[in-house]
C-alpha cells in the first residue's frame, strides 16, 4: 500500500513522452510538440499598411494644417498582393490594409483624415514617420519560439505555424491504449441484465477518458472471471499497446484475478493499492517495458482513478508539460470529512458564481453509482484525515469540465451528513 502522492510520483517516473514523429499540419490539431519550433524568417519582412489610405512622405506634409492644407497628387495604388513600389517625393500613392509599403514613403493616411478631389489628396495635419504603418518583423522575429516542446497544438497556434511556412511538424506519438474489463456481472450495453448482472459502463467511460485525453483508445473486450480466459484476453489486449488499463477484480476477493494473472504473466507490481477512497485497490505495474494500471471494477472508483492515476500517465506519455488537473479555490456549500490513513476524493459539482467559486460535494459518495460522476465537473481532493471542512470553507477542486463549471448556472443537491463515503 503506497499514499496517494507516492502512487503518482511513481507513475510518473516510470512512464515517458513516446517517439517523435512528423505530423501534417492539417493533421496536428490538439497534438503535443516534441521540440521547440523556431521561427526561421522574419515575418513579415517588409513594411505593410495598417490602414486603407494613401501612402507618402511624412516630410512632403510636415506643415500641413487646417489653414494651409497640402495638396498631393495620387500617382497609383497599391495592392496587398502587389510587388514593389516606389513613391517619388511630392506625391501619394492609394494602399490597401496589408499592402507592402511603397519605397520612399514612411507613413499612411487613412482615407478618414484627408479630403478626396479629382487625383489629388488634400490634407490639413502632419503625420510622423511610421504612422499607419506595420514595421518589417511586426508579427515574428528570427529566432523567435514560436511554441515550446511540450505544448498542445491548437487552431490559433496551426495557424502561427502555416503562417511561418510549417507544413510538417514533429509531435509526439499519439499513446496507444488497450482497455480490458473483468466480471461474470457485466453484459453488453444492449442486453437487458439478468438478475444480478449490470451493463458494462466502465467500458463506455474508460473509452471515452482516454480518447479525450489525445489518446487511441481501443476497447479489447470484457473477461469472465476465469484465469485462463483473462490472461488470453490481456495477452491479446497488449499487443501494439503502449498503456494497458483494466477495471475490475482488483481486489483480494475470490474472484479478483487481475492482479495475480498479470503477475503470471510477468508484470512486475510497483504498487497493489492506494491509501484512498474510492480507489484503494487501484494497481500500477510493468509488463516488460509497457505500463499496467489496474482499476477497480466500481464505476465511481474507475472514474476517479482515472483521473487521478491514468490521466497524468497518459498525459506524460504524449509529450504534454503538465499532467495535473486545473485546480481552483472555493467556497464549500456542504460538509466532508476523511478519516485516518487514507485521502478521499469527492465528487462534486463546481460553479463559477457572482461571489466566486462554489463548490458542493454531491448527495452520495457511494463507488457503485454511476450517476454520480456523470453529475461531477469536480474532483476535492481532502488529505490524510482526522480532517474536515464545513459550509463556507475553503478548499481546492480539481475541474473536470470548464464549459459546466463557468456555463448556466447549475443547481447542485446539497449533502446530509458526510460526502466522503466511499
Amino acid at each position: 500500500m503506497v499514499t496517494f502522492d507516492e502512487a503518482r510520483e511513481v507513475i510518473l517516473a516510470t512512464v515517458q513522452a513516446l517517439p517523435a514523429e512528423p505530423v501534417a499540419l492539417a493533421e496536428a490539431l490538439g497534438r503535443v510538440v516534441a521540440e521547440d519550433i523556431v521561427a526561421d524568417a522574419d515575418l513579415v519582412p517588409y513594411a505593410r499598411s495598417a490602414m486603407d489610405g494613401y501612402a507618402l512622405r511624412s516630410a512632403d506634409i510636415a506643415g500641413a494644417t487646417l489653414a494651409n492644407p497640402v495638396t498631393l497628387p495620387v500617382v497609383g495604388k497599391v495592392l496587398a498582393e502587389a510587388g514593389e513600389a516606389f513613391l517619388a517625393a511630392g506625391t501619394a500613392m492609394a494602399i490597401t490594409t496589408g499592402a507592402p509599403i511603397p519605397r520612399g514613403a514612411d507613413a499612411v493616411i487613412p482615407f478618414e483624415q484627408l479630403q478626396r478631389a479629382d487625383n489629388h489628396i488634400v490634407i490639413s495635419a502632419p503625420a510622423h514617420p511610421g504612422s499607419s504603418v506595420f514595421p518589417p518583423a511586426e508579427d515574428v522575429r528570427r529566432g523567435d519560439v514560436l511554441v515550446k516542446r511540450g505544448e498542445v497544438l491548437r487552431p490559433a497556434t496551426l495557424a502561427l505555424l502555416a503562417f511561418v511556412g510549417r507544413a510538417e511538424v514533429r509531435l509526439c506519438r499519439r499513446p496507444r491504449v488497450s482497455i480490458v474489463c473483468t466480471g461474470n456481472e457485466l453484459v453488453d450495453v444492449a442486453a437487458v441484465p439478468g438478475h444480478g448482472q449490470i451493463r458494462n459502463s466502465n467500458a463506455f467511460t474508460l473509452t471515452a477518458l482516454v480518447s479525450e485525453c489525445g489518446a487511441e483508445s481501443r476497447y479489447c473486450g470484457t473477461a469472465a472471471d476465469d484465469r485462463a480466459v483473462l490472461r488470453r484476453l490481456l495477452e491479446s489486449a497488449r499487443d501494439a499497446a503502449d498503456l494497458l488499463v483494466t477495471t475490475g477484480g482488483a481486489s483480494v476477493g475470490e474472484r479478483d484475478l487481475v492482479k495475480g494473472a498479470l503477475a503470471e504473466l510477468g508484470a512486475e507490481f510497483r504498487f497493489r493499492g492506494v491509501a484512498m477512497r474510492p480507489g484503494k485497490p487501484i494497481g500500477f505495474a510493468t509488463w516488460d517495458t509497457m505500463p499496467v494500471c489496474v482499476l477497480p471494477g466500481n464505476p465511481a472508483a474507475a472514474f476517479v482513478g482515472f483521473y487521478e492515476f491514468v490521466r497524468p500517465a497518459l498525459l506524460r506519455m504524449a509529450g504534454r508539460c503538465s499532467t495535473a488537473l486545473p485546480v481552483v479555490r472555493a467556497t464549500l456549500t456542504g460538509h466532508v470529512k476523511s478519516k485516518p490513513g487514507h485521502h478521499y476524493v469527492i465528487l462534486a459539482g463546481l460553479a463559477l458564481t457572482a461571489q466566486g467559486f462554489q463548490v458542493t460535494p454531491l448527495p452520495n459518495q457511494c463507488s457503485v453509482l454511476v450517476r454520480t460522476s456523470a453529475g461531477a465537473n469536480a474532483l476535492i481532493v481532502l488529505p490524510e484525515g482526522p480532517v474536515s471542512f464545513d459550509a463556507g470553507d475553503t478548499v481546492e477542486a480539481q475541474v473536470l469540465d470548464w464549459d459546466r463549471v463557468v456555463g448556466t448556472p447549475q443547481q447542485f443537491p446539497q449533502v446530509t451528513g458526510s460526502a466522503a463515503r466511499a
